[in-house]
C-alpha cells in the first residue's frame, strides 16, 4: 500500500486532468502556465519563490515557462530597483484576459467532475488532502527550526 500511494495520486491528478485539459488545449496552455495564471490571478504581483512553490514548479523550470510567458505577453516580471536579486511576476492585461476568458470553462469542468464523483466525495478527498499536504509543511518548519 505505501509504495502505490504516490501512483495513485499521479493517477488521480491525470483522472482530474482530464476534465480540464480540453480548456487549457483550445488556448495552446501548458498545464504548469494555467498554474501559474491561477495562482497570478489570486495574487496581482508575487515573489518568483513564492510562485514556485504555489504552482509547485520546480525554479529552474519556472524560469523557462516564465520567459516563453513574457515572451507570449501573459505575465510581466518585474525586479525592483532596491533589490536587483529579487524577482516579482504578476500577470499582464493578456494574460488577465485569457483568464477571464477560460475560468468559466474550468468552472464547468469542475461541475462536471462534481457530478460524477459527488460534492460530498470532493469535500472529503480536499480536506484530506490538504492535511496530508500539512504533514509536509509542518516537517519542514520543524526542521527549520
Amino acid at each position: 500500500m505505501h509504495e502505490s500511494l504516490t501512483i495513485a495520486l499521479l493517477q488521480a491528478r491525470e483522472s482530474a486532468m482530464g476534465f480540464f485539459r480540453p480548456v487549457l488545449k483550445e488556448h495552446n496552455l501548458t498545464e504548469q502556465q494555467w498554474r501559474i495564471i491561477r495562482v497570478l490571478a489570486d495574487k496581482r504581483s508575487i515573489d518568483f519563490h513564492e510562485l514556485a512553490q504555489k504552482s509547485c514548479i520546480l525554479r529552474p523550470s519556472l524560469t523557462g515557462i516564465l520567459i516563453r510567458m513574457e515572451r507570449d505577453e501573459l505575465i510581466c516580471r518585474l525586479k525592483p530597483i532596491s533589490d536587483q536579486r529579487k524577482l516579482f511576476v504578476s500577470l499582464s492585461a493578456n494574460g488577465q484576459s485569457l483568464y477571464d476568458k477560460i475560468q468559466p470553462k474550468i468552472e464547468e469542468g469542475y461541475q462536471l467532475l462534481e457530478q460524477k464523483f459527488s460534492t460530498e466525495k470532493l469535500q472529503r478527498l480536499s480536506g484530506l488532502l490538504k492535511e496530508l499536504i500539512a504533514l509536509n509543511l509542518d516537517d519542514i518548519e520543524q526542521s527549520e527550526k
